[in-house]
C-alpha cells in the first residue's frame, strides 16, 4: 500500500513536471512559431524611389502570392521592408537590424550595386541568403559567396549582349562613352568598351559624371566635338534623363544606346520625347507574350493599377526562387536551400531562370527601341527575335536630322 501510494506520488510528480516544461516550452517559442521573415532592402527615398516602388510593391505581391498558397513549407511569409537610399551606411545599419532584431531567414535587394556590395559581406558570414534581384556588379556573384544568388542578367552578360548586338546591327565605326562614376558606371564602360573595340569599332571619348551632377554640358560638348557614330552611356534614371534633354538642347541627335534605370515609364515622362530613339537594355518588358510574364503582369496591374518595370520582375524572381529552393530541399536548413537552389529551374516574369555554380542567373536581356507608336512613347522590342516586335529606326529618320 505504501509502495502503491508512493508510486502514485512519484506519477503525479512526473505529470507536473512534464506539464511544466511543456508550458515553458510553448511560452519560450516565438509567437509567430508559423511564419518566417524575409527582408527586402531598397531605395525607397531619395533619386532613385521609383526603382525603389517597383521593387517593394513586387516584394508585397509575391509574398501575397506565397502567403495564399499556404506559404513555404507550411510557413507564412512576414516582410521586413528597409529604407537605403541607395546609401551604404544606411543600408548596413538596416541589414543589422534585419540579422539582429528580426532575425531574417533571407534578405532580397539591393538595387545599387555599391550597396550590395558594402553589405554582403555581413549577410553572408551570418548565414542569410542573399537573393539580389537587381544589382548588376559582376564582381556580386564571382566572391565565391555560397548564399548570394542573383535573378538578373549581371554587367558583363548584359553589356556584352548589348554591345553585340549594337556592332551587328548598327556597324559603328566610333563610339563615345559617357559613365556615372561609381561601381556601376566604370565597369559598364569598361566592358562594353572593350567588346566594341575588340569587333574595330574606335572609342573617341570616354567621360564620367559624379553622383549628384546636374549639368552634363561640358562633357557632351566634348562628345559632340569627336563626332561618335553611336554613343554609350551608363546612368541612373533622372540622369539619363538630363543627359538626353542637355544633348539634344547643344544639337548633339546622334544614336544613343544605355545601360540603367531607363525601363520605365516614369523615365519616359521624365525625359519625354527626348528618349525617342534610344536603344537600351531590358530584362523585361510588359508587352512579352511569354505565359509566366504575362501571369505576373496581371497580377501587379490588378493589384496596383501601374505597370510593372523590370526592377519588379527581378524581385518577383528573387522571390520565387527562394519558394522554388526552400521547397525542393524540404527543409529550412540555409546549406541544404543553397545547394537546392542551384539545381531548380522555372519560368519567370524575366523568362526561364536558372542559376550556376556562382549563384547567377543564366538569363538573356531584351534589346529595345523608344518609338513612337500610335502617336506614344513606346519601348519597342528589337531583340531577341522570340520576342521582337519591330524594327531598329536611326536617329536621322525620327528627328530628320
Amino acid at each position: 500500500m505504501a509502495m502503491s501510494r508512493g508510486v502514485l506520488i512519484g506519477l503525479a510528480a512526473i505529470v507536473v513536471i512534464v506539464v511544466a516544461a511543456a508550458v515553458f516550452f510553448l511560452t519560450m517559442q516565438p509567437k509567430e512559431a508559423g511564419t518566417v521573415k524575409i527582408g527586402l532592402i531598397a531605395p525607397l527615398t531619395g533619386s532613385l524611389a521609383e526603382h525603389g516602388l517597383d521593387m517593394k510593391q513586387a516584394a508585397l505581391l509575391a509574398v501575397e502570392e506565397i502567403n495564399s498558397k499556404g506559404g513555404i513549407l507550411g510557413k507564412k511569409v512576414e516582410l521586413v521592408i528597409e529604407d537605403t537610399a541607395c546609401k551604404a551606411d544606411l543600408a548596413t545599419a538596416a541589414v543589422q537590424k534585419m540579422i539582429t532584431q528580426d532575425n531574417v531567414y533571407a534578405i532580397v535587394g539591393e538595387y545599387c550595386s555599391t550597396v550590395t556590395l558594402a553589405v554582403q559581406p555581413t549577410i553572408m558570414e551570418n548565414k542569410k541568403l542573399l537573393l539580389v534581384p537587381v544589382s548588376v556588379a559582376t564582381k556580386i556573384t564571382e566572391q565565391g559567396y555560397k548564399y548570394t544568388f542573383r535573378s538578373c542578367a549581371n554587367q558583363l552578360m548584359q553589356t556584352t549582349q548589348h554591345a553585340d548586338w549594337i556592332v551587328e546591327h548598327l556597324k559603328p565605326k566610333t563610339a563615345a562613352m559617357l559613365g556615372i562614376n561609381d561601381d556601376y558606371g566604370r565597369e559598364g564602360l569598361k566592358v562594353w568598351g572593350e567588346r566594341v573595340k575588340a569587333k574595330g569599332v574606335t572609342i573617341v571619348a570616354e567621360e564620367y559624371f559624379d553622383a549628384g551632377t546636374t549639368d552634363f554640358t561640358p562633357q557632351l560638348s566634348k562628345i559632340k566635338a569627336a563626332n561618335p557614330d553611336v554613343i554609350f552611356v551608363v546612368a541612373n534614371i533622372r540622369d539619363a534623363a538630363n543627359i538626353l534633354k542637355q544633348a539634344h538642347e547643344i544639337g548633339l541627335y546622334k544614336q544613343f544606346s544605355m545601360l540603367g534605370g531607363v525601363t520605365s515609364e516614369e523615365f519616359l515622362k521624365l525625359a519625354g520625347d527626348d528618349a525617342l530613339g534610344l536603344v537600351h537594355v531590358s530584362y523585361f518588358e510588359p508587352t512579352s507574350k511569354r505565359p509566366a510574364a504575362q501571369e505576373f503582369i496581371q497580377k501587379f496591374v490588378q493589384k496596383w493599377n501601374r505597370t510593372p518595370a523590370m526592377y519588379a520582375a527581378g524581385v518577383w524572381d528573387a522571390f520565387m526562387t527562394l519558394k522554388y529552393g526552400v521547397e525542393k530541399a524540404g527543409t529550412w536548413d540555409v546549406d541544404k536551400v543553397a545547394e537546392a537552389i542551384k539545381t531548380i529551374k522555372f519560368e519567370g516574369a524575366q523568362g526561364t531562370i536558372y542559376y550556376d555554380e556562382k549563384g547567377q542567373a543564366q538569363t538573356k536581356v531584351l534589346i529595345v527601341q523608344v518609338q513612337k507608336v500610335d502617336g506614344k512613347l513606346k519601348r519597342v522590342i528589337l531583340y531577341p527575335d522570340s520576342d521582337k516586335e519591330g524594327e531598329y529606326i536611326p536617329p536621322e529618320k525620327l528627328y530628320g536630322g
